[in-house]
């Protein structure tokens, strides 16, 4: 009986300790879908001109289909980044959906009825704010000289980050991406750019080598990206060899959606 009192003892001081526990690094908990992180990066480089009327017309259109699609339910939310030399610190919006519908049991079917109405009106209205929001940031320019240059793998572990904290997250990379910085272990795609898939898949290869050990989130990411180059665009303003690098390295990196191109 002693000996079985002891297991029992041994047994739950064993459980509180596995509780009490440092938490792992990686989010480990099933993300709460209901809730998503819509992160929006805008390419502020000098490639990239949201004036001219292709890429404006496009990524306008892109922003309002994102934003009636994922913004839904209270906690919804928007970022929005700038691309440039400074990615990581250069976020400019965060817009969170506040509207909420609760029916409480035992609503009539009429009064149920005319509460997502209201709901449905509410949730319309905060859209139509986050979209003239967004569409500001989109035709602001950067007259600054960190447009000189451009860090998209510093988008990565803000997307991880948000992952981490359980949000759903979409990453729509509005941008060229040509990254272009220089330093030690960095990518300038405007001095060297990938001549073929073969080199984009080994360059992939090796940045998702040295990024995998800090991005432990991320393959639950969803990626878009949008390029501003028309269709009849060339092979030398679009390159085909840079698409190839960001869906390897994302590959890589073991996000298992496909990284839609839009």
């Amino acid at each position: 009986m002693r000996k079985k009192i002891k297991y029992f003892l041994f047994v739950i001081a064993s459980s509180i300790l596995f509780c009490c526990s440092s938490p792992a690094t990686k989010y480990e908990n099933a993300v709460d879908e209901s809730k998503t992180c819509s992160m929006i990066f805008i390419d502020k480089s000098v490639s990239v001109n949201p004036s001219k009327q292709f890429i404006y017309e496009k990524y306008t259109k892109i922003i309002n289909e994102l934003i009636d699609e994922n913004i839904n339910v209270k906690g919804d939310k928007i970022e929005v980044f700038f691309i440039h030399e400074n990615t990581a610190k250069a976020k400019v919006a965060e817009l969170v959906a506040r509207s909420e519908m609760e029916i409480a049991e035992g609503t009539s079917a009429t009064d149920a009825e005319a509460q997502k109405t209201a709901f449905a009106m509410e949730i319309g209205k905060e859209r139509s704010i986050f979209k003239k929001v967004v569409i500001t940031h989109l035709t602001s320019q950067n007259t600054s000289t960190s447009k000189n240059n451009t860090d998209i793998q510093a988008a990565l572990p803000l997307i991880d980050h948000e992952i981490g904290k359980g949000f759903k997250v979409k990453a729509y990379f509005l941008s060229d991406m040509v990254e272009s910085m220089s330093g030690t272990n960095r990518r300038d795609f405007h001095k060297t750019p990938p001549v073929d898939d073969a080199s984009a898949v080994g360059w992939a290869r090796e940045d998702a080598a040295r990024l995998q050990s800090v991005l432990p989130n991320i393959s639950m990411a969803q990626i878009f990206i949008a390029k501003p180059f028309e269709p009849t665009a060339s092979r030398k303003l679009n390159n085909p060899a840079i698409s190839t690098y960001w869906q390897r390295l994302f590959s890589e990196l073991g996000v298992s959606g496909e990284v839609k191109e839009l």
